[in-house]
């Protein structure tokens, strides 16, 4: 089985850029249990002194993270509104998402920085070039 590339979605507040970087196994594997809403630290994407917030992700599938289920498999449930569709009184959709955790079935993973370090990351993304 050929395992997808994983990437992160950086965003960055201040300037309202965001940067994607490529995950790599080990990395993912160190990430894997966190959930939505906890923090990290940036070493895991080459940012030394950044910390970040995990905001969401998707899977292979492309079935969205939702905060307020806390495992990390996919799972249908009964939905009153979703982000994406029109919100419409009393309509309830039966919609598969996907857990709160990070699995090795992730492969975009969105984080805000909260806290940047001591170099620009606009510098790394050129040596990344």
């Amino acid at each position: 089985m050929i395992m997808a590339k994983t990437v992160v979605a950086i965003s960055d507040p201040k300037t309202g850029k965001s940067y994607t970087r490529e995950v790599t196994p080990e990395n993912l594997s160190a990430l894997s249990g966190r959930k939505v809403g906890d923090e990290i630290d940036g070493i895991f994407f080459d940012l030394a002194g950044y910390k970040m917030k995990i905001t969401g992700g998707s899977t292979v599938d492309g079935f969205p993270m939702r905060k307020d289920l806390p495992l990390p498999g996919k799972r249908r449930i009964l939905l009153t509104y979703h982000s994406g569709q029109r919100k419409k009184d009393g309509l309830r959709r039966r919609l598969t998402v996907r857990g709160s955790q990070i699995s090795s079935d992730n492969t975009q993973i969105n984080v805000k920085i909260i806290q940047y370090g001591p170099n620009p990351i606009e510098e790394a993304e050129k040596d990344k070039q």
